[in-house]
């Protein structure tokens, strides 16, 4: 009896992804979730628990599971208890299309996503992870899912599930931009300040560094690919690190 099902983020497909983010939105308690998820991606049915384990039946045949037999299938499901490693998303949410996945140039369509965008992206995600808002996530969201033309639609209806899917999938950019850019993305201790103030001064520093101060810059700047305005914040921030190392203060 084979028995398989998908063992990462990656092998998901769309209406198994969508399923597994409404099971998260719907229980706490990982192990009724990856329950679900074995039932629903084997394709078994349960049919009741009797003193020979659990009886199921798929494909016409009838079998028992004991218990054991079931959390060893449930530890392939393990996956599910972080989103860092999520390389995969929901592609359509509310009739609108994702961006890359991590945010980079489109090879279809060589639409980018503008290190404004980005920054309006974080300013969101950061607003929502201060206030818990979730009408910030559907913000977030209307930068992430855009019309067949490019533009950022009004505003999107998301499902809970649709939300914590777009929260998850934001968070594993951030991941993945950390990992790219180790001098830029420093981790940011549990007490500190996260307001609106400090995430304006955060984006102004950010604006400052790619314009050296000249103003006149910032449109144009705005306006650039955002993996390589990151590129170039992570080079300078190399450079202010050696520089501190060579120079420190007396």
């Amino acid at each position: 009896m084979d028995l398989s099902s998908p063992t990462s983020w990656r092998e998901l497909t769309q209406d198994q992804l969508r399923y597994v983010f409404y099971l998260l939105a719907t229980f706490a308690d990982m192990v009724v979730v990856k329950t679900y998820m074995f039932v629903r991606f084997t394709g078994i049915r349960v049919v009741k628990r009797n003193r020979f384990g659990w009886k199921c039946a798929k494909d016409g045949k009838v079998f028992y599971l004991q218990s054991w037999q079931i959390h060893s299938f449930l530890s392939q499901l393990s996956f599910v208890d972080s989103t860092e490693t999520m390389d995969n998303r929901l592609e359509v949410v509310g009739g609108y299309h994702a961006v890359h996945e991590l945010l980079q140039e489109d090879v279809n369509t060589h639409r980018i996503v503008t290190f404004n965008d980005y920054l309006c992206m974080e300013r969101r995600y950061q607003r929502f992870m201060q206030s818990r808002n979730e009408e910030d996530i559907d913000n977030l969201a209307a930068l992430l899912y855009r019309k067949p033309d490019g533009s950022v639609p009004d505003e999107i209806s998301l499902t809970p599930g649709e939300r914590l899917a777009t929260l998850a999938w934001y968070g594993h950019i951030k991941f993945v931009m950390s990992r790219a850019f180790t001098h830029f993305f420093r981790k940011v201790s549990a007490d500190a300040d996260i307001s609106d103030l400090s995430i304006l001064e955060s984006i102004n520093v950010q604006l400052r560094a790619l314009t050296d101060g000249d103003v006149t810059k910032e449109q144009s700047v705005k306006q650039i690919d955002c993996w390589r305005a990151l590129t170039e914040l992570n080079a300078k921030a190399k450079e202010a690190e050696e520089f501190r190392r060579k120079f420190p203060k007396s």
